[in-house]
């Protein structure tokens, strides 16, 4: 005996016990609390349709394919503009002043990065070598 059939015997034996009227166990006896799950929908053209235009009042612009499975697996995918933008801020030449004024001269010592004021002789060597402003 299966777990939906244990249950409806269940019911229907609380339904019985609790004394129920006769109507009562009528008109569940007629219609099953639950529909039998494995019957596979009866699909129709009018339904689908009902389907579509509600999955449409939902989210009337839906995202693109590329953007949905990017969003899907984590990244973003850029746009001409995004990647254009990203171009030129890799490219262009810092400022001295700035965080960044080492970035196209690191400061270290082999794999020891200096920081602090210790960078200050990097910071002198990348602005008289152009590679900061």
């Amino acid at each position: 005996m299966s777990v939906w059939q244990r249950g409806w015997l269940l019911a229907l034996l609380l339904s019985a016990s609790l004394g129920s009227t006769q109507a009562q166990t009528e008109t569940a006896a007629a219609e099953p609390l639950v529909a039998d799950l494995h019957a596979a929908p009866a699909l129709s053209d009018e339904l689908i349709r009902k389907a579509v235009r509600a999955t449409l009042a939902e989210d009337p612009h839906p995202l693109e394919t590329t953007a949905r499975n990017a969003a899907v697996y984590g990244a973003a995918t850029l746009t001409a503009r995004d990647r254009l933008t990203q171009a030129f801020n890799q490219g262009k030449v810092p400022d001295c002043l700035h965080d960044d004024a080492l970035k196209l001269q690191p400061a270290q010592i082999g794999p020891v990065r200096v920081v602090g004021p210790f960078s200050l002789p990097w910071l002198v060597a990348a602005a008289l070598r152009g590679k900061c402003l």
